[in-house]
C-alpha cells in the first residue's frame, strides 16, 4: 500500500512551507497584529499543502543529503523574503504618501503607535488601512496567491541558485517609494503650500493677527476637505498602485530564475 506522504513529498512540503512563511512573514497585513497566530499558521500550511498537491511537485531523493537540505531552506526563506518585500515598497509609498500631508496639515504633533510600522502619523494609519481595503476589494490578494505557484515554475524548490542581479533591481525599485509617494501626495500638498502662503503673505500685510491661531484649525480643515473631495484620485492611483505592483512581482518572478 503506497503511504500517503512518502520521504519525497515531506521534504518538498518542508521547502515549500519555508518559502511561503518567508513570504507571509514579509507581507502585509499578514504580520501585523490584527490576524491572529493559529490562524497565520493555519493559512501557511494549509496553502502548502494545497499548492504541494496542486502543482505535483517532485523532489529527487537521489540527490538528497542534509547539508543541501540545509542549503534549500535557506535559499527558500531568502527567496519568500525577497518576493514579500517588494509589497512592503509599494505600501510604504502609500505611508510616505500620508506623511507628506500630515506634515503640511500640522499632523505630525498626533502620532500613534503602530507594530508594523513604528511611530506613524494618524493620517498615515488610514492610508495604509484604505491600502488593505483597496488589496482585497480589488482581488489583488488572488494574484498574490497565485504567484506562489508561478515562482516554482520560474524556481524549482530542488533549484540551489536564483539570478544573482536581483538584489541590484530591488535596490534601485526601493526609490519608488518617493516617486510614488509624490504622485499621490501632490495635489493636496499643493493645496496646503498654496494655504501656507497665503497665510504667511497675512502675516506680513495685516501683523495684528496671530496667524498661528488662525492657521492650524484652518489648514486641518482644508487639508480634511481635499482629502475628502480627492478621495477618489486616492482609490483611482491606489488600484494603479496594485497594477505596478503585480507587474513588478511578475518581473521579479520571471527573472528569478
Amino acid at each position: 500500500m503506497k503511504p500517503l506522504v512518502t520521504p519525497a513529498d515531506a521534504v518538498a512540503l518542508a521547502l515549500l512551507f519555508s518559502r511561503i512563511i518567508a513570504l507571509m512573514m514579509a507581507f502585509p497585513f499578514f504580520n501585523t497584529n490584527m490576524i491572529p497566530l493559529n490562524v497565520k499558521i493555519l493559512l501557511v500550511v494549509s496553502f502548502s499543502f494545497f499548492i504541494l498537491r496542486l502543482t505535483g511537485v517532485e523532489v529527487d531523493m537521489a540527490r538528497f543529503s542534509w547539508p543541501l537540505f540545509v542549503m534549500l531552506l535557506l535559499k527558500e526563506f531568502l527567496l519568500g523574503f525577497i518576493l514579500g518585500i517588494l509589497t512592503n515598497i509599494f505600501i510604504a509609498a502609500f505611508g510616505f504618501a500620508a506623511e507628506i500631508v500630515s506634515y503640511f496639515m500640522g499632523f505630525t504633533v498626533v502620532n500613534n503607535f503602530d507594530p508594523t510600522f513604528g511611530q506613524v502619523s494618524v493620517l498615515s494609519h488610514f492610508f495604509i488601512m484604505l491600502f488593505y481595503l483597496l488589496f482585497f476589494v480589488t482581488g489583488a490578494y488572488q494574484f498574490f496567491i497565485s504567484s506562489i505557484v508561478l515562482s516554482l515554475e520560474y524556481v524549482p524548490l530542488f533549484s540551489l541558485s536564483f539570478h544573482q542581479g536581483i538584489w541590484a533591481y530591488i535596490v534601485e525599485l526601493s526609490g519608488y517609494i518617493f516617486v510614488l509617494a509624490f504622485k499621490l501626495s501632490f495635489p493636496f500638498a499643493l493645496i496646503l503650500y498654496v494655504v501656507n502662503l497665503a497665510l504667511a503673505l497675512v502675516n506680513r500685510l495685516i501683523p495684528q493677527i496671530n496667524v498661528f491661531i488662525v492657521g492650524l484649525p484652518m489648514q486641518i480643515f482644508i487639508g480634511l476637505a481635499a482629502l475628502g473631495f480627492g478621495a477618489a484620485v486616492i482609490v483611482y492611483m491606489g488600484a494603479d498602485f496594485l497594477v505596478k505592483m503585480a507587474d513588478e512581482y511578475l518581473y521579479v518572478i520571471k527573472h528569478l530564475g
